[in-house]
């Protein structure tokens, strides 16, 4: 599907991390509302931003090895010799070294976010406010940058490798109802205000999650907005595949929370319990279907950082049926999640807390 007169392209931070690709920036043009809206949450987080975050996010590209994101984040650093010691892998000494190293813990190997790591945090000096604005930056630069590679495949992509992206299963993934307990103190629900729940349409707003994260209500507002606007836009890639794209990275990233949560919402939008007892229990191979299977299989190779789905997948992916539309939904997605998880995981855990 080519843009119409409709879907005029407006060239933003994502088509810069995503290379200068005039045809990004056209695919992007079929979701207007959502190219305003991650431009507004950069503008958000990074407009002003505190030096923490800006390291932080430079750390992040550096982990996924994204030059153009690299230079981005250097230029809002505007330290050189700190910016070498980020990228380089250095450490870094005081309450950035604190920031980069839970950034890079975050991007690496999001599932082993602990209690400690927050305190960590709090011993370098940050608040609760400033933890939950420093994991939604690190998580946001995380889904920009699996955003922005998913874009490049759906422009031109890249040659086949032969390498199959998958996500396995396991036991401790389940579509039983969990329970989240967060780490750092949610805002108590008497004192959620109007503005919270207006940052929070749509969402449940007196959960613990919700309200851990209504200590930055202006990234939050955004933040819900975004994921209001993958997953219930009309037309485009049917729900029950972009809740099996939100499941099957969840898997990868370890969030069994958040897989829990997808995978119910794929089965009960039309891809039935079978199928998804099957993803849980034995990864994305097991998914059956030659459409279905593909989509947790792209969704399953944007997650790794980073990324290995490949224009073999895309290609693919259009010969089982998909359109553009339909790519650049699957494509938002499966990003988003790149965002939820880490927030989820960061920020606390579904399991119970030591007594």
């Amino acid at each position: 599907m080519e843009p119409t007169e409709e879907h005029r392209p407006v060239y933003d931070v994502i088509d810069r991390l995503a290379g200068d690709l005039p045809r990004v920036t056209g695919l992007r043009a079929l979701r207007p509302r959502l190219v305003e809206l991650q431009q507004r949450a950069h503008g958000v987080l990074f407009d002003d931003p505190h030096p923490d975050l800006v390291a932080g996010a430079l750390a992040v590209a550096a982990e996924h090895r994204a030059p153009a994101a690299v230079a981005h984040y250097t230029a809002l650093l505007g330290d050189d010799s700190l910016a070498r010691a980020i990228t380089e892998g250095a450490d870094v000494d005081g309450r950035t070294g604190a920031a980069v190293a839970h950034a890079r813990l975050l991007t690496r190997t999001p599932s082993a976010a602990s209690r400690e790591d927050i305190e960590a945090l709090y011993g370098a000096g940050f608040t609760d406010a400033a933890v939950v604005t420093f994991s939604q930056a690190v998580a946001f630069v995380n889904q920009q940058l699996q955003l922005a590679a998913g874009l490049r495949l759906l422009a031109g992509g890249e040659p086949a490798t032969g390498l199959i992206p998958t996500v396995d299963g396991g036991r401790e993934f389940t579509l039983d109802v969990l329970t989240w307990h967060p780490f750092v103190r949610p805002i108590p629900k008497d004192e959620l205000s109007e503005e919270h729940r207006r940052a929070l349409r749509g969402k449940k707003a007196d959960t613990p999650y919700f309200r851990t994260l209504g200590h930055d209500l202006a990234v939050l507002a955004e933040r819900t907005a975004i994921d209001l606007a993958a997953f219930t836009s009309e037309g485009g890639l049917p729900r029950a595949e972009r809740e099996l794209a939100a499941t099957a990275v969840s898997m990868h990233n370890g969030c069994v929370y958040c897989a829990s949560v997808h995978a119910r919402l794929a089965a009960r939008n039309g891809l039935g319990e079978g199928p998804v007892r099957r993803l849980l229990a034995h990864g994305s191979r097991a998914v059956t279907g030659r459409r279905p299977n593909l989509v947790a299989r792209f969704a399953a190779g944007l997650a790794p950082v980073p990324a290995t789905a490949t224009g073999g997948d895309v290609t693919d992916l259009r010969a089982a049926g998909l359109t553009d539309l339909e790519l650049v939904d699957l494509v938002h997605c499966a990003a988003f999640f790149a965002w939820a998880n880490r927030l989820m995981l960061s920020l606390g855990s579904h399991r119970e807390p030591a007594a």
